[in-house]
């Protein structure tokens, strides 16, 4: 599995990389508004055996990110 992008909202996005047979892992992006410049990498994330579980704690962490 190529890495995938999932879009949290309009600003922010989860980039999942699979780690084999062992599950995911992703890190969680701050998306630019123009094309030239890349997104900015704000943290990573644990591993989790799934794609649905790390989705979940990407949207809480997230959530937690924003409420400082």
């Amino acid at each position: 599995m190529d890495d995938q992008v999932v879009h949290l909202d309009d600003f922010y996005a989860l980039r999942i990389h699979r780690e084999g047979k062992r599950g995911v892992n992703g890190e969680i992006i701050r998306l630019n508004t123009n094309s030239i410049h890349p997104p900015t990498h704000l943290f990573d994330t644990p591993s989790f055996e799934d794609a649905e579980a790390l989705k979940e704690w990407a949207a809480r962490a997230l959530q937690a990110y924003r409420e400082g």
